[in-house]
């Protein structure tokens, strides 16, 4: 195979890879566009509503370890294909849904399935593509997940309107299963004649030192403690509550607090790709981990607790996506200190901390909301005022605090080295 078509497979088996990563933010944050719906047709609250979301990490979360452990064994493209057919499967489970305990199983259904997508994504470009482009690709990945959450923000909530989510989401099974097909056919686990610069199956490190390995370092725990804490806000707020939250506090309509949400995703979409350039530019980590969690403050305070223009609404709240963009870094990070044999263990622990801030925070704020309702209703669904959500949401702000205290004294700068590398069929350490 020629070179040049060589990288074409390689572009093509990474848009694949980021494409299913795309697929799976359109399921995680479609309930933000159908809180109104699903509250008045399966007789929820923000409460049970909230551990109804959460059940997608639930599932997203445990599995993400045993994701990073089954791509190094057998490789992406099987289990990949089988990931997406689960995730479409969700779909169709929780469009059939008539009560909470349906509606949960779909969304727990869709988050197995899910738990595969980033960690395939990162794994198929640390082997098609040269270590100095891993920064900027896995931040493409990051950007293609934006375009899947903006996809299932306002397009979903256009879709909603004209066809109600039961059908809408019975789309989405379609698309999940021509998804996995095309998987299938083009994705290939090793670029042609390089197998042998990877160990064998046979010869990799059993599981329980592979987990030993990344778990008993201090570094790796670190980075995914940052990771939860600079991405919690994002699937609490983009995820599920910023919607009627911007309904509430700035009198918007659904599709127009879709669109405003929008902002947050163009903010990471971009933001991904260009903290990692702007690292390997000045080959500094930690001070743009900072950077990122500074703006989150910013953002956070700017969105929620002020009352401001709808420009200046904007403005926040792309800078609060910005912040977001730090946990795509985290992952750089993830590379520099972890030797290639664990590579996908130690991709699923940080993913598992970042997924981790959806199955945490998103019922905890519908909690704190709950608790602080004063009965109000509407439209036969709970009414929650601007002060419930500002109560609850100060969570967030919180979150961005304590990921500047991680990046700025805990987490050690690694300069964009890598510890270990592979090179002429054997693996060196760079020290």
């Amino acid at each position: 195979m020629s070179s040049s078509r060589v990288s074409l497979l390689a572009f093509l088996i990474c848009i694949l890879g980021a494409s299913f990563y795309m697929y799976e933010f359109m399921l995680q944050v479609s309930l933000g566009v159908m809180t109104t719906e699903l509250m008045r047709d399966l007789g929820l609250n923000a409460a049970s509503l909230g551990i109804v979301s959460a059940f997608y990490y639930y599932a997203y979360m445990p599995m993400q370890v045993p994701a990073g452990l089954l791509h190094d064994r057998f490789g992406p493209r099987g289990v990949l294909t089988f990931a997406i057919l689960v995730c479409a499967l969700g779909a169709l489970c929780f469009s059939f849904s008539h009560n909470i305990m349906q509606a949960s199983a779909g969304r727990f259904l869709m988050g197995i399935g899910s738990a595969f997508s980033f960690s395939g994504a990162l794994m198929l470009i640390a082997r098609w593509f040269p270590p100095q482009h891993f920064a900027i690709l896995s931040g493409f990945v990051q950007l293609m997940s934006s375009i899947g959450a903006i996809s299932g923000e306002l397009p979903l909530a256009i879709a909603i309107h004209h066809w109600e989510w039961r059908p809408t989401m019975f789309y989405l099974f379609i698309v999940g299963v021509v998804l996995a097909f095309l998987t299938w056919l083009i994705v290939r686990n090793f670029p042609k004649g390089e197998a042998h610069l990877h160990t064998h199956v046979a010869d990799h490190p059993s599981t329980k030192p592979s987990l030993k390995t990344v778990f008993a370092k201090p570094q790796p725990w670190l980075v995914a403690f940052y990771s939860f804490l600079i991405w919690a806000p994002i699937a609490a707020f983009a995820g599920l509550w910023g919607i009627p939250f911007l309904v509430s506090a700035y009198q918007l309509t659904t599709e127009s607090a879709s669109l405003a949400c929008a902002a947050i995703w163009i903010g990471i979409g971009l933001g991904c790709p260009f903290v990692g350039w702007i690292s390997e530019r000045i080959q500094r980590r930690c001070i743009v981990l900072s950077v990122c969690a500074m703006l989150g403050i910013v953002g956070a305070f700017g969105v929620i607790y002020f009352s401001v223009s709808p420009w200046l609404l904007y403005f926040f709240l792309f800078i609060l996506g910005c912040a977001g963009s730090g946990q795509s870094l985290a992952f750089s990070v993830v590379r520099d200190v972890n030797h290639p044999h664990v590579m996908g263990a130690a991709i699923g622990l940080n993913n598992m901390a970042t997924v981790a801030g959806g199955a945490i925070l998103q019922p905890i704020i519908g909690y704190l909301l709950h608790t602080h309702w004063n009965g109000a209703m509407a439209n036969h669904a709970p009414y929650y005022s601007v002060l419930d959500y500002r109560f609850a949401l100060f969570m967030i702000p919180l979150c961005y605090v304590l990921a500047l205290l991680v990046s700025t004294f805990m987490i050690k700068e690694t300069h964009c080295k890598q510890r270990y590398s592979i090179g002429s069929g054997t693996i060196t350490a760079n020290h």
